[in-house]
């Protein structure tokens, strides 16, 4: 049996023995000093959705890192499932373009409608011309104007034109 010194020791012994867990503040300090590679090293080893989409950046900027898409796409896609908006926006607008993933209009929608749900502006935006085009989704334009009134009431110019010509200001 162990006792309760013994118990310390060994609990002490495997927390020092542990790799050192990633920190995102410390990437981002890191970052915002320039130091790209311990900035990527933090952020890889946080592993957590903000610091995924950081590393996807990252890569598509080619910081600490030689510039990669598609490796940019994988940390965006992680970062997209563990519920980071900027990446799930991110993530739609690679496949709605067809920027290092093939052109998918259904996932490019499924990835804005996650953002905007979380209250991500330009994909509300994109979403509801989705909508208005029939892009990805069923053409709706109830559905058009409830993303484009969203996006217009957080201040996107655009969408506020858009919902001006539709006369649904």
């Amino acid at each position: 049996m162990i006792n309760g010194t013994k118990l310390a020791a060994l609990l002490l012994t495997a927390t020092l023995a542990s790799p050192a867990w990633g920190d995102f503040d410390a990437g981002l300090k890191a970052y915002k000093a320039g130091n790209y590679k311990k900035a990527l090293k933090e952020f890889k080893a946080d592993g957590k959705g903000a610091a995924s989409f950081n590393v996807g950046i990252m890569y598509l900027k080619g910081q600490g890192v030689s510039r990669d898409g598609n490796e940019a796409a994988k940390w965006m896609k992680k970062g997209a499932e563990q519920g980071d908006m900027n990446a799930q926006f991110s993530l739609g607008a690679m496949y709605d373009k067809g920027e290092f993933l093939p052109k998918d209009l259904s996932e490019a929608a499924k990835w804005y409608r996650k953002a905007a749900e979380q209250g991500h502006v330009q994909a509300q935006y994109n979403l509801g011309l989705m909508y208005t085009n029939g892009e990805g989704v069923e053409k709706s334009q109830d559905e058009a104007v409830n993303w484009l009134r969203k996006a217009a009431g957080k201040g996107h110019p655009n969408a506020k034109k858009l919902l001006k010509v539709m006369g649904r200001e």
